[in-house]
């Protein structure tokens, strides 16, 4: 379980821009396009240098981290992507399922 803590912290950066970019996308269903430019720009850059570093996280489980680290690199690649389109929706949600898949398979490879 010691792996799972050290693993979960490399991951808040991922998940702090994964978050930032699906609050874009709910300004931008509110109609603040400003805003919401700018805030997934900000997310989609935070989470792309999230990703390696939860990608090094992921060295520490114990089983399974090569998957876990290819997840988390493609979810930050997505997030990165709706931040360079300033699309947010769409990707948004894609990267944040990601994000959960490779906390999960992370989790059940501590079990």
């Amino acid at each position: 379980m010691k792996e799972l803590g050290g693993f979960l912290a490399h991951v808040l950066l991922l998940a702090f821009g994964v978050a930032l970019v699906l609050r874009a996308g709910r300004l931008e269903a509110q109609g603040n396009l400003v805003e919401a430019k700018r805030t997934v720009r900000r997310g989609g850059w935070i989470a792309a240098v999230g990703a390696p570093v939860a990608a090094v996280g992921a060295g520490l489980l114990p089983a399974h981290g090569a998957v876990v680290a290819i997840v988390m690199l493609v979810s930050g690649f997505a997030a990165w992507l709706a931040g360079l389109a300033a699309k947010p929706r769409p990707t948004g949600w894609a990267a944040a399922g990601l994000l959960v898949l490779g906390v999960v398979v992370a989790i059940a490879s501590v079990r």
